[in-house]
């Protein structure tokens, strides 16, 4: 029964390419956008791959045999490749078209010493025995083993683990996707690696092309179901699900994308349940703001319910390279303040009792017609606007709006003299000074008859609290000192900025036997106590990094090499001294390289390179002979 099977196994297989090349025309068919396209091309390609088992499998002729085996080596090149555009796209932005041909370059070779193997026999080798066709094993052939099997399965598995690593910052309705994309890839990837590099199972039987076959359903379900190719990932922080206003993010089709738990308490309904909706499909006031938003910010009032008004701010959302991954909608419930402000116009005295007590300026401009065109005057002002606006000139009712510079006078005259504009309100944020502060203020103006009224809200500790999400975002989490994107941004101003200096570089000697023998919290600690004797032994001009592991740098703007040999002979010696971690008394050594500015150049990343080497060659003294040299250790480590 077997040996029937194993007949059949090749059209089986053919069958499955072709169902594999239908599939990928499907997704291709579907939308004609970049990502859609790249799911098209890595389906089609797992086709290609079991087109060439099902020519090879079983067959008795060299030439189909050949035909097989340059499929085969076609799509296992590519796939790789294919997966990691994959990985890109989905995650932090597709790669550049130069790196992408710079990793094309081994695929390219593999196809073209496949096609011309019976040339020189590089990748396969074919003995003609009667009844037979006896093929070499892919491991006694270099090129396979040298460079084609590290290149394709390296590049896949980095890619199916950067992946899974990423994981927790994408929203959790999409991680059923991204679980499911990644198993669709990996059973067959670690199936072939079994077999290819461990021997498990006849090498000649084709696994991989196999388990792709099998997978077939699944890969369909998750393009036909789970629509794998339309995932369009989106990075949030836990801040996300902290912020009490409702925040949903769209997608450029206007479906929901991620919503935080405000938002969910908003629609009712839990996230897995609304990812994939129209956002407010029943009320057409949200539909017009959300049409208008692709290119605009926008803040408007609009009633979701019988029950609560809401403040919908809602702003495009680009990428990393200006393109437009969709939008974000804010929802703030005004109910009450809206329900004030019907009241207020019940009663003047109501009105003047909420205007004056307010936290916000509010103020009222007139157009002096009696004067110059562009008179507008206060004609209103309430305590909270004179305390933002007045100065020592007084009162600003009956002020020229042209003086009151905080609020970008310009700007507000531009828009109201504007016909077009002139009926219609504006808002934007604007930096000033008041007193010896440095605030932020929001300012929304709205027509009022032939006036307009202009309120004044202080956003200060709301910059403050961005600023503050903004420096942590390059910060190191562990150590507290600047992460690798921190220290870039400030070490290029350092270099950009200074005709002189060096650039450390340092690293903790044995500390992978520390970890192994106490522990990843203890060598976190070490890490972090590192970290800290560094920060102490620094100027507050000089730029300290972490750019992974055990590696710190460090940019000492405007020293000589004497400064910088002292500073480095002091960063020696005081990681050198004992450690108390958990109790225990670690001892640890460093070591440290040194580049000089201008001598070995002006480039940050390039004087961080010989730096580096610089450490490497002063590593090469021994810890015993720099323990009793300093000197000559820390000469030893400026770079040639």
């Amino acid at each position: 029964m077997s040996d029937v099977l194993l007949n059949y196994l090749p059209y089986l297989l053919g069958l499955s390419a072709f169902a594999y090349t239908c599939l990928a025309v499907f997704i291709a068919q579907t939308s004609d956008q970049n990502s859609k396209n790249v799911i098209s091309f890595f389906v089609l390609l797992i086709g290609v791959m079991v087109a060439g088992s099902a020519f090879s499998y079983g067959t008795l002729d060299a030439n189909t045999y050949g035909l097989g085996r340059v499929l085969s080596f076609f799509a296992a090149g590519f796939l790789p490749l294919t997966f990691y555009v994959i990985y890109r796209q989905f995650t932090v932005g597709a790669p550049s078209t130069f790196f992408l041909t710079v990793l094309s370059i081994i695929p390219v070779a593999t196809t073209v010493l496949a096609i011309t193997n019976p040339m020189h026999s590089m990748l396969w080798s074919i003995r003609m025995l009667p009844g037979e066709l006896q093929v070499s094993d892919l491991t006694e052939h270099w090129w396979f083993m040298r460079v084609h099997a590290p290149f394709a399965y390296g590049l896949f598995g980095y890619s199916a683990l950067a992946l899974i690593l990423r994981l927790p910052t994408i929203a959790p309705a999409h991680r059923k996707t991204i679980v499911l994309l990644v198993t669709c890839a990996v059973m067959p990837y670690a199936i072939a690696l079994s077999n290819t590099f461990f021997g498990i199972g006849d090498q000649a039987f084709p696994f991989t092309s196999t388990t792709l076959t099998v997978l077939f359903p699944l890969y369909v379900y998750a393009t036909v179901t789970m629509k794998v190719y339309d995932f369009n990932p989106l990075e949030y922080k836990t801040l996300f699900n902290h912020v009490r206003d409702p925040i949903i993010v769209l997608d450029n089709e206007q479906v929901i994308v991620c919503a935080n738990k405000a938002a969910e308490e908003l629609l009712d309904a839990p996230e897995y349940e609304l990812v994939g909706r129209a956002l407010w499909q029943d009320f057409p006031e949200a539909q017009k703001i959300l049409q208008q938003a692709q290119e605009l910010d926008l803040t408007q009032t609009l009633r979701l319910n019988q029950k609560a008004t809401y403040e919908v701010s809602v702003a495009p959302l680009t990428g990393q390279r200006g393109q437009q991954l969709g939008m974000v909608v804010v929802c703030r419930d005004v109910t009450e303040r809206r329900k004030a402000q019907e009241k207020l116009t019940e009663s003047e005295h109501l009105v003047r009792t909420l205007i004056e007590t307010s936290s916000n300026g509010i103020l009222r401009f007139s157009n002096d017609s009696g004067k110059d065109r562009n008179g507008f005057r206060c004609v209103f002002s309430n305590r909270s606007a004179e305390s933002f606006l007045a100065d020592s000139r007084g009162t600003l009712v009956g002020m020229p709006m042209r003086k009151l510079d905080a609020i970008e006078p310009d700007r507000l005259i531009k828009h109201f003299e504007d016909p077009e504009t002139a009926d219609s309100g504006i808002s934007f944020e604007t930096r000033t000074q008041i007193g010896d502060k440095d605030v932020w203020l929001r300012v929304v103006a709205e027509p009022v008859g032939e006036d307009f009224s202009v309120t004044v809200i202080d956003v200060t500790q709301r910059k403050h609290n961005e600023d503050k999400m903004l420096a942590d975002a390059l910060r190191d989490p562990l150590t507290g000192v600047l992460n690798r994107r921190g220290f870039e941004q400030e070490g290029q101003v350092c270099t950009r900025d200074q005709e002189t200096g060096a650039v450390l570089y340092l690293d903790l000697n044995g500390f992978k036997s520390i970890n192994d023998r106490f522990g990843h919290q203890a060598g976190d600690a070490l890490l972090k106590a590192f970290g800290h004797r560094l920060e102490f032994c620094l100027r507050t001009q000089d730029v300290l990094g972490r750019l992974g592991g055990d590696e710190f740098v460090i940019v000492l703007p405007g020293v000589t090499v004497d400064d910088a040999k002292h500073v480095a002979e002091r960063l020696v010696q005081t990681a050198s001294e004992a450690y108390i971690i958990q109790g225990q008394e670690i001892k640890c050594t460093a070591s440290v390289g040194i580049a000089l500015m201008p001598k070995h150049g002006e480039d940050l990343w390039h004087l961080v390179s010989v730096a580096d080497q610089a450490m490497y060659n002063a590593k090469a003294l021994g810890e015993e002979q720099a323990a009793n040299d300093r000197a000559a250790y820390i000469a030893a480590a400026i770079a040639s």
